[in-house]
């Protein structure tokens, strides 16, 4: 099975649809004031399928992966690399990744072209999988897990790093997963999620 045939059947899972409400939930909140936005790691477009409001360009370093995500929305699809976005300086007003930041090689260069592209008062929301979950420990005893691709686990050291560029306004773990099961919690011990929201201040 093709990763995108497995993110498809994942999706229409009734426990992936849940978790895509509560994740495309936490997004809209962020992003809902922001007029042009770049989601970095777009994969099958699913977010851009449920926030059909908003004006969304999704990028992927995988062709596969968008030609699933044409057929899910109408949006504007670009085949690019997150270390190297082909898009001019100030281009957007918000920059989104979900569980997309800690899968890239140099998460540094990453951010530094996430800055980039986003122009003055625009904002950054970068929402990563927590590793010290219950549920991520659990998805990488799996051997055929893509959680065992996660290249970097120490959640706070990208914060950090990402506050050198933005002012982090908020930044918060959420999304309780237990046997499939999805609950609210900060705790993270049970929370699947870490979220860091920034705001560029500066050129």
């Amino acid at each position: 099975m093709s990763d995108v045939e497995k993110f498809v059947r994942f999706y229409e899972s009734k426990f992936g649809k849940c978790l895509l409400e509560k994740e495309t939930e936490y997004i809209y909140n962020e992003v809902k004031d922001c007029k042009t936005i770049l989601d970095i790691g777009c994969g099958i477009g699913s977010f851009e399928q449920k926030l059909s409001e908003l004006d969304i360009t999704g990028l992927d370093i995988s062709e596969e992966m968008l030609t699933e995500a044409k057929k899910r929305s109408e949006k504007y699809f670009v085949l690019g690399d997150a270390e190297n976005l082909k898009f001019d300086d100030s281009s957007f007003d918000a920059v989104f990744y979900v569980a997309t930041l800690e899968f890239i090689t140099n998460y540094k260069k990453a951010i530094q072209e996430a800055w980039r592209v986003t122009r003055t008062n625009g904002k950054l929301l970068v929402i990563m999988l927590n590793p010290e979950s219950h549920y991520f420990l659990e998805q990488t005893a799996d051997k055929d897990s893509y959680f065992r691709n996660v290249k970097h686990t120490n959640v706070k050291e990208i914060k950090d790093y990402i506050s050198q560029f933005y002012s982090v306004i908020k930044e918060e773990y959420f999304l309780g997963i237990m046997q499939k099961v999805i609950f609210e919690t900060s705790d993270k011990k049970f929370a699947s999620l870490y979220a860091v929201v920034g705001t560029k201040d500066r050129d």
